[in-house]
């Protein structure tokens, strides 16, 4: 695969993994501008302040969540915790801190919450499905070893996977299921739309039980495991527990919605 696109100058490179979410980034804002429902729900100029924020949020979440989880990779070399083009992010860090941030700056602004989030959560698996190509480029979140015939071999010595071991393309499978995700948000946003909060909470139980699907074929994640007494133990990875915890959350706020009296 190829991680590095373009040479500028130097120890400076276009990196493949940047330029996939760039595109995918800016995708998912021309669609959501043009959107008639966000632009009924919030200004143009608010639009846009709201999504930088987004943007900053969800680096800082995700490469957080990153660091916290792979501490290993920046032993003796913190500063690069700082550098998020080195290492990587983790997508449902990301989720969380937009979620913790923005809202709080939509109230502020009196633009309601739930609606917006609805119109995010239909072109966000849309971003992913772009942005995964961009680990398969670098090798990041790559799978196990695998005999399939599908299975890949990164040669590139800048690739962040193990080189010449034919492994799961798991960058491609949760790349598919995102794509996927998307056409199913596109054809609920109509059925769904009356309900405030519902396609947020489809989007966030689709992305949360998927990744806890995928880490059974990823190779880069650390397992940790639970004893349920003497002979019982549950073997998930660290990402996995996260998963399971955030879809726990999921469901409640589900329910939470599902029983709200207020339907627009």
């Amino acid at each position: 695969m190829y991680p590095r696109l373009l040479h500028i100058y130097g120890p400076v490179w276009i990196q493949a993994y940047g330029t996939m979410i760039a595109i995918g980034f800016l995708l998912f804002l021309f669609l959501t501008y043009r959107h008639p429902r966000r632009q009924a729900l919030i200004g143009n100029e608010l639009y846009l302040n709201t999504v930088f924020l987004g943007l900053i949020s969800g680096i800082v979440g995700g490469r957080l969540l990153y660091v916290l989880t792979a501490p290993s990779e920046f032993a003796g070399r913190w500063l690069e915790v700082f550098f998020p083009w080195i290492g990587g992010l983790v997508v449902l860090g990301s989720i969380v801190g937009i979620l913790i941030t923005v809202p709080f700056y939509l109230h502020r602004h009196n633009v309601a919450i739930l609606p917006f989030f609805d119109v995010m959560a239909v072109y966000a698996p849309l971003l992913q499905a772009i942005a995964r190509i961009g680990c398969f480029c670098a090798g990041c979140c790559y799978g196990l070893p695998a005999t399939v015939r599908w299975a890949v071999t990164f040669t590139n010595a800048n690739s962040i996977a193990p080189t010449n071991i034919p492994l799961h393309p798991t960058q491609l499978y949760i790349s598919v299921i995102s794509l996927v995700m998307f056409l199913l948000m596109l054809a609920l946003e109509r059925r769904c739309s009356r309900r405030p909060g519902l396609l947020l909470c489809i989007y966030l139980l689709c992305e949360n039980a998927s990744r806890f699907a995928i880490d059974f074929w990823r190779g880069d994640s650390t397992a940790i495991t639970v004893p349920l007494g003497r002979t019982v133990r549950i073997i998930l990875s660290d990402m996995q527990w996260l998963s399971l915890f955030s879809f726990v959350v999921a469901i409640g706020l589900l329910i939470w919605v599902l029983r709200r009296r207020n339907v627009a």
